[in-house]
């Protein structure tokens, strides 16, 4: 079935319960967490309405502009034989990815480093750059000579992601949660969109047991599981690239969705 990245589904209205908090108040809070730990969770958009209606108590949404979600659009940078793909795929310890993140709603882009070390921790470091930057320009030059062990010149585009994202952000605690929908993985040949898939992602540096929404998803059955939008991207698109490690999670989103839509 056809389908177009740029077709947006109606969220839910449970949404609607939670106080908001602006960008501004979450930039100052303890829950910015550019350290942090990852823990990611796959379900279907029941289940993520019926988990928002557990939680408006606990967190607030972010609200940009008086809009409660944001379109992100992502272009991530690998080299030509894949090389931090492979790194995840062959479960090296400390590995990276290179991307430009693109805030359609406001306008910003980023190109950002991010870097997965063996402690579990999760590192991001970034600079704003224009929406069509190269790598070769003089700020990302030097960010990227600075910051990333490799040569950014053997990079380029490989797959851009797209989603519609909302926030939560916990009461008492440093803790973001973030809820991707409308998920999109393309390349200029092909297209594969799961409108029906969640990918929520809480973003934490205290015992997950603290976590209000972390025992309401303990208690409906939906566990933690090891994803990545990039190497599923990757595995959906390059088809010669290896992704036996990524099998699992490519069965799940069928599962979850039915099957998905491509385009190709």
């Amino acid at each position: 079935m056809k389908t177009s990245h740029s077709v947006l589904c109606t969220l839910p209205a449970e949404l609607e319960r939670f106080e908001g908090i602006t960008l501004e108040d979450l930039k100052k809070s303890d829950a910015q967490l550019l350290n942090r730990k990852e823990r990611k969770f796959l379900m279907t958009r029941d289940q993520f309405s019926e988990l928002l209606t557990c939680l408006s108590g606990s967190y607030r949404v972010l609200e940009i502009d008086h809009s409660r979600t944001s379109r992100y659009s992502t272009e991530y940078y690998d080299t030509d034989s894949f090389l931090t793909y492979l790194q995840h795929h062959n479960g090296k310890a400390n590995r990276y990815k290179l991307r430009v993140r693109h805030y359609l709603s406001s306008g910003d882009s980023y190109l950002e480093i991010k870097e997965k070390q063996n402690t579990g921790t999760t590192t991001k470091r970034r600079i704003p750059v224009e929406s069509d930057a190269a790598l070769s320009e003089p700020a990302p030059e030097a960010f990227l000579t600075s910051t990333f062990p490799y040569d950014y010149r053997e990079f380029h585009p490989v797959l851009t992601t797209e989603y519609t994202r909302v926030t939560l952000v916990a009461r008492n605690h440093p803790e973001r949660i973030t809820f991707d929908v409308n998920l999109t993985f393309h390349t200029d040949v092909c297209e594969y969109s799961y409108p029906d898939v969640v990918v929520g992602e809480i973003k934490h540096n205290c015992p997950l047991r603290e976590s209000p929404a972390g025992a309401v998803l303990h208690m409906m059955g939906i566990r933690n599981t090891s994803f990545s939008k990039y190497c599923t991207g990757i595995s959906l698109n390059y088809a010669e690239v290896k992704h036996n490690r990524f099998k699992k999670n490519l069965l799940l989103l069928d599962k979850l969705s039915g099957g998905g839509n491509s385009v190709c």
